[in-house]
């Protein structure tokens, strides 16, 4: 009865931790695939024209902590229009994103 107990209030931080990484993938979509790429791989033409670097498969990304990647996001004047419209947490989740699509080879 203890073990089921303990398992039913471990599921909310589950699934929290679920929709924390959708919502990342979808702020991703919504406010960065544009140059960055739907896959990370900067395979757009907007992309292509501002120069912007793939983030799949980059070893650097992926070995950001998260402080180093929320920093980078928000240090990149490139992103200036963008961020006005993410709060904080948005931006955390879209690193801990970011840092998944770099993860991926």
């Amino acid at each position: 009865m203890l073990y089921a107990i303990t398992l039913m209030a471990a599921l909310p931080l589950c699934v929290a931790s679920i929709s924390h990484a959708a919502d990342g993938a979808a702020l991703f979509k919504q406010s960065c695939a544009s140059c960055h790429g739907a896959t990370g791989h900067a395979d757009t033409p907007a992309g292509k024209s501002l120069k912007v670097p793939a983030l799949a498969g980059d070893a650097k990304v992926a070995a950001m902590s998260d402080a180093d990647a929320i920093a980078a996001i928000k240090g990149n004047p490139k992103h200036g229009a963008a961020l006005k419209k993410l709060s904080d947490a948005d931006i955390a989740a879209v690193a801990s994103y970011v840092k998944g699509l770099a993860a991926a080879k």
